[in-house]
């Protein structure tokens, strides 16, 4: 059996937005304590790494059997911490209007879709909002997690050159690796609901569209060419295609002698009018 790649186990991608997110909260607290003190360091948990506090409970309890248990009450959780966080980052982008803040305002709504549209599959939220029906289920998973992957580097771009300070471009990398291996969670979550068939039936992807398509095309095709082949086998074995060459053949003879026989009718009325008219004069 082939061993599983890292990037593939859910575990093993858990397990690395658990530390990612240690390090941010520890490199944060550091840079803020050694800067303005103990006001900056309560600012700093406060504000930045509020949402990461969340996140991280919310990651640690999926891997006990409590976390299991409740996985749909803490879904909507997330769900709803990043739905704070877009509607925080739109309001920002309303204010001060930025590269940044457009980047920073479009990563978090694409991540707030990939999570309503994924975590909330196999929930009662699902089938009573009837989301299975939004447009966006239509967006194929590997669009969503490359979608994601790539606004994200180019954000951790335009800031690793907006930042002038060592401590700014650390957690600037280490937000990007979470985010990244956020968007891998969910693509394999996603994964996984399309295996399991959850909730599968009500809404297909791109791709399932175009495979369902092949596949009715091929079993047409093929229940075409069996039909054919079998009125083909059949007619040569009862010897049906003699039988019609010869009932052509009649029907040609047939024809000739209609044929004749309509030219020396039409000879005799042809014949019988012109005496009548030599009578008449």
């Amino acid at each position: 059996m082939e061993k599983k790649k890292w990037y593939d186990s859910a575990n093993t991608i858990t397990s690395l937005i658990i530390g990612t997110i240690v390090l941010i909260i520890v490199f944060s607290q550091s840079f803020a304590l050694g800067r303005n003190g103990s006001l900056e360091l309560f600012t700093s948990i406060i504000n930045h790494n509020s949402v990461y506090l969340f996140i991280l409970i919310y990651f640690i309890l999926i891997k006990f059997y409590i976390g299991k248990r409740y996985f749909n009450y803490l879904s909507v959780l997330i769900i709803f911490i990043y739905f704070i966080t877009t509607t925080t980052s739109f309001l920002t982008l309303i204010q001060a209007f930025s590269l940044n803040s457009t980047l920073d305002f479009l990563l978090n709504t694409l991540l707030l879709i990939y999570l309503l549209h994924t975590l909330m599959r196999d929930t009662r939220i699902w089938r009573e909002f009837y989301l299975s029906k939004s447009p966006f289920n239509e967006l194929p998973n590997e669009f969503m997690l490359y979608s994601i992957i790539v606004v994200s580097i180019i954000l951790l771009a335009v800031n690793l050159i907006n930042t002038i300070v060592v401590s700014g471009v650390i957690i600037s990398i280490l937000d990007t690796i979470y985010v990244i291996l956020l968007a891998r969670y969910i693509y394999l979550y996603r994964v996984f609901l399309d295996k399991k068939k959850i909730d599968v039936g009500d809404t297909m992807n791109l791709d399932d569209i175009k495979k369902t398509i092949n596949e009715i095309d091929k079993n047409v095709s093929k229940t075409v060419d069996d039909t054919f082949k079998n009125i083909n086998d059949y007619v040569v074995e009862k010897g049906i295609d003699k039988k019609i060459d010869k009932a052509v053949e009649a029907t040609k003879e047939a024809g000739k002698e209609i044929g004749k026989n309509m030219k020396k009718a039409a000879k005799d009325v042809k014949d019988s009018f012109d005496g009548n008219k030599k009578g008449d004069k």
